[in-house]
């Protein structure tokens, strides 16, 4: 219920069952559970979605999808995120999302897809990145990011879509 009220919402274009506490979790909208009722998956993009992604995200170990593309969220991406052990998708494009990306992201092994281009990120392109061994998209496009691509990118043998532009990198 956090995430709901640290998002806006009341507000969002559809946040049917969030809170009624006749339906289960796994019945709200863009929520998708195991078989044991384990929230794996977050699709809630174009939503409306306003504020900050609040750092109890962490706390939902089985997620492996997070999609909060195209809203209006704002505040920092919490560190929190790197506690998804079994996230292979975060996609946060399309926000206003501001900071750094946190080093905590290169704790995501099994992430196939980091998507947060149309932000307005800062700092560098964290060198951790290059752990993401099962990496295949890395779209960080249309930020701030400064600094030089770091080499341990290199590393990323299975990288089939880069997309840096519009940052200002050396």
């Amino acid at each position: 219920m956090h995430f709901f009220t640290a998002t806006g919402g009341e507000k969002w274009s559809n946040n049917e069952g969030w809170m009624d506490e006749t339906v289960p979790h796994c019945n709200w909208y863009g929520i998708t559970c195991t078989d044991d009722g384990y929230v794996d998956k977050i699709d809630l993009e174009d939503n409306q979605l306003t504020g900050s992604i609040p750092s109890e995200v962490g706390l939902l170990s089985y997620l492996r999808e997070l999609y909060l593309y195209s809203n209006q969220l704002t505040g920092s991406i919490p560190s929190e995120v790197g506690l998804l052990s079994h996230l292979t998708f975060l996609l946060l494009d399309f926000n206003q999302l501001t900071g750094s990306i946190p080093t905590e992201v290169g704790l995501l092994s099994y992430l196939i897809s980091l998507g947060l281009s149309n932000n307005q990120l800062t700092g560098s392109i964290p060198t951790e990145v290059g752990l993401l061994s099962d990496l295949i998209s890395l779209v960080l496009s249309n930020n701030q990011l400064t600094g030089s691509i770091p080499t341990k990118m290199g590393l990323l043998s299975g990288l089939s879509e880069l997309k840096l532009s519009n940052n200002q990198l050396t």
